[in-house]
């Protein structure tokens, strides 16, 4: 009977990394453009000598998804390595066996290996998307979120005229279809802490909480009935929307006069959001000048059109009022200037002036919450509560080996799709340190 098994055997360890070992490394790879699919074949190689087996195997699937096969069947002599400066001399380095090493030892992981847990707290963008790209590789994710609904911002800071809820209950829905389990009304830091996720059997956990807890002015009068904080007021509008509060909970009432302090896309929303539920007149007023405003021209223009008023260049000094808002005292500003090496903006003496108002909506930024990283050791934070975390070996991983951190609670409150584009790169680094823990 005629013997069927395969003729050529594989590289072990050993004869790859002395192989990879022979690898010029040329500035100007003829392999790679010997190769129809144009492989990183230097840098693979390169992690093979480094034995740094799942960045190679991460490098090779970039443009093969079919490494096991070509490396046995695709006609090397006549491609990559053909084109080898070596071959020349008849040493042209094996990059067949090299692929072909990095698929079995792929395949070898991947049957040998149970897919690990992964939680993944909060369920704004960094968070979905972190869960989506973990769960098309075979983890098994959790989403925790401390919300009624999954969404976070998506759901609960973005108003409907802008993003439809439909919208993102649809994009929840194949998220939950790749296998993802999302767990609502669960708060991180209280009902579970970090260390008891990791005795639970989660390998890697995902931190993409956001800032949900909105800078304060600090001036006379923030305390009384009637002022209140964007993301509040925000969120309450939509939990009305859905039917989950009652209307009487509406934070503004029709005829209502209203300030909103800050000019960023937050308060552009706060004010478009105020007018859309009734209030009279909407004034938004900002420390900065009208160049500086942080509003996208887009949603600055469709509030001015829709009936807000701008005054830049102008903040509030103090609120008055005896058991509730009834108005504010504005001073206005120059601008920015440096003093003792600093930016800052100084007040304009005699500047002073009334203006009579029923609520403010303070939208001047947010910070992260602490009840995370309070309740457990290892991840630092800098001054300002933002999130440590690190660009090499695995970027987005915390100051805590195996817990990883993007989007707002690492940096300033920025767009959604940055916020996805963080995401994105470190549910790749996730992967490759889970991988990693069983090479």
């Amino acid at each position: 009977m005629l013997d069927f098994e395969e003729l050529e055997k594989g590289f072990t360890e050993e004869e790859a990394i002395a192989e990879a070992s022979r690898c010029l490394q040329c500035k100007n790879p003829l392999c790679v453009q010997g190769c129809p699919i144009h492989n990183r074949i230097p840098e693979f190689i390169q992690a093979i000598r480094s034995r740094n087996y799942a960045e190679a195997i991460k490098l090779i699937n970039e443009r093969s998804n079919l490494a096991v096969i070509c490396a046995r069947v695709c006609p090397h002599s006549d491609q990559c390595e053909g084109a080898c400066v070596l071959d020349k001399k008849g040493k042209g380095i094996k990059i067949s066996k090299l692929e072909r090493f990095l698929a079995d030892k792929e395949m070898e992981l991947s049957l040998n290996r149970v897919m690990e847990k992964v939680a993944v707290i909060g369920s704004g963008p960094a968070g979905l998307t972190v869960a989506g790209i973990l769960a098309r590789e075979g983890y098994r994710v959790t989403v925790f979120e401390a919300r009624p609904l999954p969404g976070g911002v998506l759901r609960y800071g973005i108003p409907e005229y802008r993003l439809p809820k439909q919208m993102v209950d649809k994009q929840i829905e194949i998220i939950r279809n790749l296998g993802v389990r999302i767990d609502t009304g669960v708060v991180i830091g209280e009902a579970l802490t970090l260390d008891q996720l990791f005795s639970m059997g989660y390998k890697g956990i995902f931190i993409g909480t956001g800032t949900g807890l909105s800078r304060k002015l600090g001036v006379p009068g923030e305390d009384l009935p009637g002022s209140m904080q964007a993301i509040y007021f925000l969120e309450t509008v939509e939990l009305v929307r859905e039917s989950r509060l009652p209307a009487s909970h509406l934070p503004i009432r029709e005829g209502d006069r209203v300030i909103v302090v800050g000019a960023g896309n937050v308060a552009a929303d706060a004010a478009r959001t105020a007018l859309r539920i009734g209030a009279a007149s909407v004034d938004v007023v900002d420390i900065m000048a009208e160049s500086e405003r942080r509003a996208s021209d887009k949603e600055y223009f469709e509030a001015l059109h829709e009936g807000a008023k701008f005054q830049f260049q102008t903040s509030v000094a103090q609120i008055h009022g005896d058991s509730r808002v009834t108005g504010v005292t504005l001073q206005g500003f120059a601008p920015r200037q440096i003093v003792d090496g600093q930016s800052r903006f100084l007040p304009i003496p005699g500047s002073e002036r009334e203006l009579p108002c029923d609520k403010i909506i303070v939208a001047i930024g947010q910070k992260p919450f602490a009840r995370i990283v309070s309740t457990t050791t290892g991840i630092k934070t800098n001054e300002r509560g933002y999130v440590h975390t690190q660009a090499e070996p695995h970027y987005g991983m915390t100051t805590r080996p195996g817990v990883f951190a993007a989007g707002d609670v690492v940096h300033e409150p920025q767009t959604v799709i940055l916020a996805m584009r963080e995401g994105r790169r470190v549910a790749e680094a996730m992967d490759t340190y889970l991988r990693s823990l069983h090479l």
